[in-house]
């Protein structure tokens, strides 16, 4: 990918990210979650679940809604750069696992287990 692609998709992604922070921010089910460990965000710019056993009914509605909707931004910053999904999905992850508050989970890689921040 050429330097002015990866500089796009970042800056797209960025913008994504003050979308999508501002849409799923003010979510208080998945803020507990993620303040208790049970909910984080993972190397693929969507929400994981860290600790499935601890996970409500409710919490896995709202991670699957809320990785459908990053889903649907991704795709459209995708369709507007040209980029794969996977491509605007992963830079997207960087932004969110680096601004992830201190003590909560993230799994900065596929191969890497869930840790605190």
């Amino acid at each position: 990918m050429s330097m002015f692609k990866k500089i796009a998709v970042w800056f797209a992604a960025m913008f994504a990210a003050a979308s999508l922070m501002t849409a799923y921010a003010a979510d208080p089910v998945i803020d507990q979650a993620k303040a208790q460990g049970i909910v984080g965000e993972q190397f693929d710019g969507y929400l994981g679940i860290a600790e499935p056993g601890r996970a409500s009914a409710d919490v896995r509605r709202k991670v699957d809604a809320t990785n459908a909707g990053r889903l649907a931004e991704y795709t459209r910053i995708s369709q507007k750069t040209g980029d794969s999904v996977q491509i605007v999905a992963a830079a997207m992850a960087e932004k969110l696992i680096n601004n992830a508050a201190a003590g909560e989970v993230v799994k900065p890689g596929a191969s890497d287990p869930w840790r605190k921040k």
